[in-house]
Order: structure tokens, then C-alpha cells, then sequence
């Protein structure tokens, strides 16, 4: 008899395991991206990145790869960073038209990142996907399991 409970375990093991690596790579991109803008923007003597790669956790089990658009408010004097989260598209890519607001060099650098970024984004949702079809798989072959235990052992 297979035993489902190890077979599952090692399964969600491997999903989750392969699903944080999704989640660092992303973190990482966010990372390059960044110092990568900087620079682009420092040749061109701005300072400011408008635009970050956003890596947060959603819920215990989910993280989202996000672009937010960064502005500065002033209030008592400083300027405060505000990040408004842009609003994605369908599926795993933002609109051609989310960018708009950055220009030249930039904008080349978002749109390289983006296209990675939804390449992770997709890979994250097929693992999460795979992680609950593994699980409710599990738990309706263990329930006929149980009705086949039953029925062989005579109890009706």
C-alpha cells in the first residue's frame, strides 16, 4: 500500500522548498534592479528611483512580486517617501501603459525586469497551485482508502 501521507509530505516539502527559492530570486532581481536604476540615474545626475520591485508577503503560505511607484510628500518641513503599488494586469504581467511615468533608460531597464519578474510570478503560481491539487488529491484518495478498508473488513 502507498503510503500517502509521506509521498504528500515529501511533495509539499519539495513545492514549498522550490517556492521560497521563487520568492529569493525575486528578492534578489528587486535588489539588482535597484543598484542597477541607481546608477543609470546617477549618470544622468537625478538621485531619485521612481519605481521598485515590492516583494511582499500576502498571507503565511503566499508571497506577490510588486512594482511600486515612489513619490515625496511633504509634511512638517521633510519630504517622506510615499510607494503606491501599481496596479497589475491580468495574469502574471503588468499593462504595456502601468509605466508610463518612467522615461528613457529606465523604462528599458522596468521593462527587462518585468518580463523576469513575470516569469517568477507565473512559476509561483503554478507551484502554489500544484501545492493544493497535491493536497486535495491526498485527501480524497485517503478518504476511499478509509470506504475500501471498511468494505473489506465487512463493516457496512
Amino acid at each position: 500500500m502507498i503510503d500517502t501521507e509521506r509521498m504528500t509530505e515529501l511533495s509539499v516539502e519539495f513545492l514549498d522548498a522550490a517556492y521560497l527559492e521563487i520568492v529569493e530570486r525575486a528578492r534578489r532581481l528587486a535588489e539588482q534592479y535597484f543598484e542597477q536604476a541607481q546608477q543609470f540615474l546617477g549618470e544622468e545626475g537625478k538621485t531619485h528611483v521612481p519605481i521598485l520591485i515590492w516583494v511582499q508577503q500576502i498571507s503565511p503560505n503566499a508571497w506577490g512580486f510588486y512594482w511600486v511607484r515612489v513619490h515625496y510628500v511633504r509634511e512638517d518641513g521633510k519630504g517622506n517617501a510615499v510607494a503606491r503599488k501599481i496596479p497589475k494586469g491580468p495574469r502574471h504581467k503588468y499593462p504595456a501603459g502601468a509605466f508610463s511615468f518612467v522615461k528613457g533608460t529606465l523604462l528599458r531597464l522596468v521593462r527587462n525586469y518585468e518580463a523576469r519578474l513575470a516569469e517568477l510570478r507565473q512559476l509561483a503560481t503554478e507551484n502554489r497551485a500544484l501545492r493544493k491539487t497535491t493536497l486535495a488529491w491526498t485527501g480524497r484518495y485517503q478518504k476511499v482508502q478509509v470506504m475500501d478498508d471498511l468494505i473489506y473488513n465487512g463493516v457496512s
